[in-house]
């Protein structure tokens, strides 16, 4: 099977429907019974020597008003119900979803090899049997999937796995890599780096010692630490709140950038006696720092400097299928009912209770299922696995010669690593109104109670006033060129601003792609080691 655009019906059908569908079979990967402090954003900031204090009425942007935003532009807009929206888009694909549909089930028939795993996957959910962060094996007795930790030690290095707790309760895990080979690791400039959505702290260390990013730092002499953001694999705890209920799941990369950077970023520096870093983000991992550092610009003095590779912020080009809950998630308009949100919430809960995709679902675990057992029989491009890196290709972009096919299973049994809805519905709402912005409450009365203000307020990248060096690809449909053009605009301390020099370098490429180390990882470093003072 050929990868085409006539295989995105299936997909998008499979991510609606399929995902989560079973949120019985979730658990945590850890349950710490230590008693954690949690940072307090107070003495944080009097760590700063500053008196400032945030609130959730603060607008972010002092020369944004209401009035600025242009409400009129929605006020004639004819208005759809989200429903007739969702009717006439999926009649549109009808046509092209059949025979796809039909291609899928005629390779699956004719792999019955496959069948029994594939059975007993679906029985577990069923059942609801399946439980998330267990000791998975193969048919053949393969354990296929490895925490974060063991990744690192299984390429001959140490790792640290610490506990940090947000103002707000959420308990996340932040990893480190140690080279034993190095002395001195509490001396040694200390390099952050932060994963995207539906990722997790694994995805800068799958892959060879001498390939993927996190490996190539500690080699380099850094004191590498990964974060994990609340909500995915390693990060889905809380004081209180219970995971599989709604509360749990009520923030964005609103709180991911209030919140969590913060709390694991001054964790680092306190445990290791660095005062500065370097960060590095993807993703959003560069979308909660630029939160960050509206809430906290104190906080540029801690960052030597930024690396964002795949950025974003306003993503109004975005050309993934995450813009097509836009009509539906957008800023408030004048007439817009809140039901139209409210069922959009509805809509995502029924894939797993406000959570997005995590690991341990139905339809991640049949992915990983069907990416094990091919074999040297059939040929990968006509196996079932296909369908799984279709969506990949689907929402990060096409660049087949940069997937590392051999390298998928081992992608697919870290990521998707979960995340809240909500934090997929905050990217929409910035496809549909071109703003950064805080996370729109869906009515006027709701905003203004959260806010004080009718609409979100606005970020101001003019905030982040640490270095910053963008790095960006030409085929990326979540970070779009032109977006990106437009990020870098507003940076008032941009270094530069590079394009990888490969004409098809998509979303995931950053990550895992074939020749990454040589197109960005080795010059990154290189650019890195003018600031980290190795």
């Amino acid at each position: 099977m050929r990868w085409s655009f006539a295989s995105c019906p299936l997909i998008l059908f499979l991510i609606c429907l399929g995902i989560q569908s079973s949120s019985s079979a979730r658990s945590n990967v850890f349950k710490t019974k230590n008693k954690l402090n949690p940072w307090n954003p107070d003495k944080f900031l009097s760590y700063f020597q500053t008196k400032r204090r945030n609130t959730n009425r603060e607008n972010i942007n002092p020369k944004y008003s209401p009035s600025q935003h242009n409400l009129m532009k929605y006020k004639n807009k004819p208005q759809k119900g989200f429903l007739t929206d969702l009717l006439s888009n999926s009649l549109d694909i009808i046509p092209s979803l059949i025979p796809t549909v039909m291609q899928q089930v005629r390779t699956v028939i004719n792999q019955p090899e496959i069948l029994p795993s594939l059975a007993r996957t679906i029985t577990k959910h069923v059942m609801g049997s399946a439980r998330k962060g267990d000791s998975r094996v193969s048919s053949a007795g393969k354990e296929i999937f490895k925490p974060t930790p063991v990744l690192i030690e299984d390429a001959g290095f140490h790792a640290e796995s610490h506990h940090v707790l947000t103002p707000d309760g959420y308990i996340l895990t932040v990893h480190r890599i140690i080279n034993p080979d190095l002395p001195h690791v509490q001396s040694r400039p200390v390099v952050f780096l932060q994963h995207g959505i539906l990722c997790s702290s694994s995805d800068w260390v799958i892959g060879h010692r001498s390939k993927a990013f996190g490996f190539l730092l500690a080699d380099a002499g850094y004191d590498v630490w990964l974060g994990n953001f609340r909500g995915n694999i390693y990060s889905r705890n809380h004081t209180h709140l219970d995971p599989d209920k709604e509360d749990f799941w009520q923030f964005s990369w609103d709180e991911m950038g209030q919140f969590d950077l913060p709390t694991m970023l001054f964790h680092v520096t306190r445990y290791t006696g660095q005062n500065k870093l370097v960060y590095v983000g993807h993703s959003m991992g560069t979308t909660a720092f630029w939160v960050m550092m509206n809430r906290y610009p104190e906080m540029n003095s801690m960052i030597q400097l930024m690396v964002g590779m795949a950025p974003v912020a306003a993503a109004a080009h975005m050309y993934s299928p995450i813009k097509y809950i836009a009509p539906v998630a957008g800023p408030v308009e004048v007439g817009m009912l809140w039901q139209y949100l409210h069922l959009l919430q509805r809509v995502l809960s029924m894939t797993g209770q406000y959570e997005f995709w995590p690991r341990g679902s139905l339809f991640a675990d049949i992915s990983e299922t069907l990416c094990q057992e091919v074999d040297g029989r059939v040929r990968r491009n006509e196996s079932v696995c296909a369908i799984t890196e279709n969506i990949i290709f689907l929402i990060a972009g096409f660049d087949a010669p940069q997937m590392n096919f051999t390298l998928l299973p081992e992608i697919l049994r870290h990521t998707p690593a979960g995340t809240s809805a909500r934090t997929l519905q905050h990217f929409a709402q910035g496809v549909n109104s071109g703003r950064f912005t805080m996370f729109d409450q869906g009515s006027e009365k709701a905003n203004l109670q959260k806010y004080g203000s009718p609409v979100p307020p606005e970020y101001s990248l003019s905030r982040v006033t640490c270095p910053v060096v963008l790095y960006w690809g030409l085929n990326d449909w979540l970070a779009h060129p032109t977006d990106v053009a437009e990020l870098a605009d507003g940076l008032p301390r941009l270094l530069a601003s590079y394009q990888v020099p490969f004409p098809t370098f998509n979303h995931l490429d950053f990550l895992w792609g074939k020749t990454a180390d040589l197109l960005l990882y080795h010059p990154a470093i290189k650019l890195i080691n003018q600031f980290g003072k190795i």
